[in-house]
């Protein structure tokens, strides 16, 4: 499994390293913020126009950047090689290229058996974008996944004890 898979993990795509620090913003504002820079990405016509506007990677109001764009239901940068053929178009201010997340950083430590779990246990969720993106960057998914982890391990403890 690759050390970012969690940044995007099937239909997701995590954008909370694209929100400037210390910043929270509620969900309707970056709706509004991702639709605003959705527009302006469409009338670029293609990434590479969009890369070349003079406040590329600058963040809104909300913290976010405003490369960050709708595509269907997904919010992507389309500027990210992942999203881009490889090629990485960005040049934001504060984007942090080899940022991971504690998240992924203690995702990667596990085995491959309890990273499939944990991936399972986020689609049973099935959380929209903002809820994805909130609760792996700040860590959400992971305190409730180990709370779930330790309950399961003293069930099983329990039950051996007890037969």
């Amino acid at each position: 499994m690759n050390k970012t898979e969690l940044c995007t993990f099937g239909s997701y795509f995590c954008m909370g390293c694209c929100i400037a620090p210390r910043k929270s913003p509620a969900k309707r504002e970056l709706t509004s913020a991702i639709k605003v820079n959705t527009a302006v990405f469409n009338a670029a016509g293609n990434a590479e126009t969009f890369a070349k506007r003079e406040n590329s990677g600058e963040t809104r109001k909300c913290g976010v950047c405003n490369n960050q764009v709708f595509i269907g239901r997904k919010v992507v940068c389309p500027l990210h090689p992942a999203n881009n053929k490889g090629i990485d178009l960005r040049k934001r201010k504060f984007c942090e290229k080899d940022y991971l997340c504690p998240t992924q950083e203690e995702y990667n430590t596990w085995n491959p058996e309890i990273q499939k779990k944990f991936l399972s246990f986020i689609k049973k969720k099935k959380p929209d974008w903002y809820q994805y993106s909130i609760n792996i960057d700040n860590g959400g998914y992971l305190r409730e996944f180990r709370k779930l982890q330790k309950i399961k391990a003293f069930i099983v403890h329990w039950e051996k004890q007890n037969l």
